[in-house]
């Protein structure tokens, strides 16, 4: 039984990695799919463009490939009942497999961030942020880094979610916990427990997590590594586009 674990997707974001999960839908070997919350942006489709519309077709498809689709509910979300109607999946607020004989228990996460519930137009400044990463091509991973950890606010609060997770973890008697919400690509052992969070498909090297009971331990799945690039040159080579564009125009 493999089990693939993702979430954070955003469907409507200019910044969604939809090619990578395309390719990860159709060519990774999987018999579970857990979608762990914030698939969509928000429930506006029309920001939706025709490739977000073909990875929903995708994990529609799913089903009739004989392979499992879980949803869990994510603070993007908007209605669990839309969700159901529109991909005709069951949407859970926390889902629990077993693991080579131990429970695995997954949540989204936002139920543990206190200060994301009560700061929610601080949303709109870091969308803002996010489109002038597009802009001028910042990786987009050091872009959303910038945001959440140049913030102490923000450490805290993806330190309390890990926190609270992990005791939950231990309530339930879990010996893994998979979370999303914070963006924070995290791998730890804590008391016995480990705690996993992927990450989102935001950034340039988006991630799942794999439970393939063949393997002793779940594995962390980073995709699209590449060597690193300074922000400086990444902002150089976009000016350099954005100057031969203005130039061609300006010649006609």
């Amino acid at each position: 039984m493999r089990t693939i674990i993702l979430g954070d997707v955003h469907l409507g974001s200019p910044l969604c990695r939809t090619a990578q999960l395309s390719h990860v839908l159709e060519r990774a070997h999987f018999d579970r799919l857990i979608l762990n919350g914030d698939i969509f942006d928000d429930l506006n489709f029309r920001r939706l463009k025709p490739r977000h519309w073909e990875v929903l077709e995708r994990i529609r498809a799913l089903p009739e490939r004989g392979k499992e689709v879980v949803w869990i509910f994510g603070n993007h979300d908007g209605s669990s009942e839309a969700l159901k109607r529109l991909l005709g999946v069951e949407v859970h607020q926390e889902y629990t497999f077993s693991f080579r004989g131990e429970s695995v228990l997954v949540v989204h996460g936002h139920e543990f961030d206190h200060f994301h519930r009560a700061t929610r137009g601080l949303n709109t400044l870091r969308g803002y942020f996010y489109g002038f990463a597009l802009w001028f091509d910042v990786p987009r991973k050091t872009a959303i880094q910038w945001v959440q950890r140049s913030s102490t606010i923000f450490d805290r609060a993806t330190k309390r979610v890990k926190e609270k997770a992990l005791a939950k973890a231990r309530q339930r008697g879990a010996r893994y916990i998979v979370v999303g919400h914070t963006h924070h690509r995290e791998r730890d052992v804590v008391g016995g427990v480990t705690f996993l969070n992927p990450s989102s498909w935001l950034t340039s090297q988006p991630s799942y997590v794999l439970f393939d009971e063949v393997r002793q331990e779940p594995e962390l799945v980073i995709l699209g590594r590449r060597p690193h690039r300074p922000i400086t040159d990444a902002l150089r080579s976009r000016v350099r586009v954005t100057s031969r564009k203005v130039a061609r125009r300006v010649t006609r």
